[in-house]
């Protein structure tokens, strides 16, 4: 009733100036309510929309592909088998650099090396199945045995690799060589 009884106490220039305010003020109120949400929502709807195109493109165009990818697949599967056999295997996370350590250890010392430092160090994980081991190793001995320990390392049955190698002749030392190398390992 109040609003009733104020609008007929104004006169008719604020009335016109009220209506004028209300035509200006309701397309911009109707745009900041309705239109700018809306058109937001259909941009994100849209956005959404061409991801998932992209998505069920990419999705095609690996069933397409499936037949290679199953005759690709079984060639890794053959060499994964293969493999397998030269790898440590990383079951038990004690074991596994045990293991290594000894097979490093044994080629020396058959070689003839006298083992004067072995020093492990952590795994690294190279990806979800393959883990690499490593090993520091000092030892002496003639240049004779250092080429057989070389080559016992590159006969074992596992796949080692030595990546750092170095032999010196330390001072007083006759014919006897030092040894230091990092050998690595595999396991899975």
């Amino acid at each position: 009733m109040r609003a009733i009884a104020a609008h007929r106490a104004l006169s008719s220039r604020d009335q016109r100036a009220i209506r004028a305010g209300l035509i200006v003020a309701a397309p911009v109120l109707m745009y900041a309510l309705v239109a700018k949400p809306y058109t937001l929502d259909v941009r994100r709807k849209l956005d959404v929309l061409h991801e998932q195109s992209a998505l069920l493109a990419r999705e095609e165009d690996i069933v397409l592909r499936h037949p290679a990818w199953r005759a690709d697949s079984l060639v890794a599967d053959a060499r994964v088998l293969r493999m397998a056999s030269r790898l440590y295997s990383a079951a038990d996370t004690a074991f596994t650099p045990t293991a290594f350590a000894r097979d490093v250890t044994d080629a020396l010392t058959n070689a003839g090396l006298v083992i004067q430092r072995v020093e492990m160090r952590d795994s690294v994980a190279w990806s979800r199945a393959l883990q690499q081991l490593s090993i520091d190793v000092r030892a002496q001995g003639g240049f004779d045995q250092i080429l057989h320990a070389l080559a016992d390392l590159e006969a074992n049955r596992r796949l080692m690799h030595v990546s750092h190698l170095a032999i010196d002749s330390p001072p007083a030392s006759g014919e006897s060589l030092s040894f230091v190398a990092t050998i690595r390992g595999y396991a899975r």
